[in-house]
């Protein structure tokens, strides 16, 4: 398998079940020992679904932006979703939501080509779970440092760190 046999391509409306499924399951790999079990363990895959169903409706005009993740056999692997800053004290315009990707697409090169897709090359923040060594090496590696910016997962109070890429 290469880089070149993963795919990226909008998100559609019949998506929704399988990324909602796809999206808990990323975060219940990805959070655990991370954020409370109990929290991992309520995560509703159909509520999931739903918001991707609400999302994948907006109009195609809208500044944000999801791309989700073919793997080779043609499964959806994560997602990636970016746009206009949702911080009142943005250091940046751009904000990266999420590169949220099952654990079969990490290491592939996929997770580069979603964020040079959804970035392009302008400055921008994400948010990051403090205690998430393996996505903190990733933006470091692409260019993110911590920038001071401190909050708390609003469900759960896991703490994150803001991140911010300067280009210029």
């Amino acid at each position: 398998m290469t880089e070149q046999d993963w795919q990226l391509r909008p998100l559609a409306l019949q998506d929704s079940d399988e990324l909602g499924r796809v999206h808990m399951a990323v975060w219940r790999d990805a959070y655990a020992g991370l954020m409370p079990a109990d929290y991992l363990a309520g995560l509703s895959d159909e509520r999931c679904a739903d918001r991707w169903r609400e999302l994948a409706g907006r109009p195609t005009d809208a500044p944000e932006r999801t791309l989700v993740v073919v793997d080779p056999d043609g499964r959806l692997a994560g997602f990636g979703s970016a746009g206009p800053s949702r911080d009142e004290d943005a250091p940046t315009e751009w904000e990266l939501y999420a590169v949220n990707l099952a654990p079969h697409a990490r290491g592939t090169g996929v997770a580069d080509r979603l964020v040079d897709e959804l970035l392009g090359v302008r400055d921008a923040t994400l948010w990051v779970v403090e205690g998430n060594a393996r996505a903190r090496a990733f933006y470091t590696r692409r260019g993110f440092v911590d920038e001071g910016g401190r909050s708390e997962h609003p469900a759960t109070g896991t703490p994150e760190i803001r991140m911010v890429r300067r280009l210029a």
